[in-house]
């Protein structure tokens, strides 16, 4: 039962980086063509919502990355030394 639970949380990890990822430069990129229609901005500042929108991506992803490895370590730490691994 244990080893499934820890399936699921896993997948709904991946499932969460997966929207972290994606929606930021949809979003931006929704965004500014909503502003193109309705306010007439110039359609060429997609690049900057696009830029803005990865770099939303790239702060979750980098977010993301940070907890698995404290993550890690804390279940590296959990872990007993075998025992001929002694230091």
């Amino acid at each position: 039962m244990q080893h499934w639970v820890k399936q699921m949380q896993n997948l709904t990890w991946l499932t969460q980086l997966g929207i972290s990822l994606v929606a930021p430069p949809i979003l931006c990129a929704f965004g500014w063509n909503w502003m193109v229609e309705h306010w007439g901005f110039p359609p060429a500042g997609i690049l900057v919502a696009l830029a803005v929108g990865f770099g939303g991506s790239v702060a979750s992803g980098m977010g993301f990355w940070r907890m698995m490895k404290r993550r890690a370590k804390r279940q590296q730490k959990d872990t007993p030394t075998a025992f001929n691994q002694h230091h």
